[in-house]
């Protein structure tokens, strides 16, 4: 069940928006600007509309500016991609990957995101390397956040 929020209706508004405004930014072909727009801009309407579906499905707390800096970050590791990558979908898997974090639970989170991680690592105009380094990023953030939360003596 989609629940509403605010959050994701902007984010949902913005990418609508720049994709309709013909933004067409992502890495490597767009240069050192590539690596931080990329995670706004889509190839066609059903890549925006599968990325607008996931986020409003993404039941875990957004954490949007973090999620966004991890699939940054992320993107100027080794992608092994020839043509520009873009999308959000870094985004939501750093975001899923930060709430697995939060809860130390790293087999059961690759476990049940098996599919999203394996199947597009064989699928033509995909970075599913980008995927995984995302999720497993936001993870270690997750986990970080987890511990330094504990540390100062807030329990999560």
């Amino acid at each position: 069940m989609m629940k509403f929020s605010y959050a994701k209706l902007l984010v949902s508004i913005v990418l609508v928006l720049l994709y309709f405004l013909g933004v067409e930014v992502g890495f490597p072909d767009g240069g050192s600007i590539g690596h931080y727009v990329y995670p706004l801009c889509h190839v066609n309407v059903w890549h925006l509309s599968a990325n607008v579906l996931c986020l409003w499905l993404v039941v875990c707390d957004l954490h949007l500016l973090s999620s966004y800096f991890v699939a940054v970050l992320c993107s100027f590791l080794p992608c092994f991609v020839n043509e520009p990558t873009m999308g959000f979908s870094g985004v939501l898997f750093a975001m899923v990957g930060m709430s697995w974090g939060r809860v130390r639970r790293f087999r059961e989170m690759l476990w049940r995101n098996k599919w999203f991680l394996v199947v597009p690592l064989f699928v033509p105009h995909v970075n599913g390397v980008l995927h995984v380094y995302c999720l497993v990023a936001g993870w270690l953030l997750g986990r970080s956040a987890r511990i330094s939360a504990h540390l100062n003596g807030d329990w999560l």
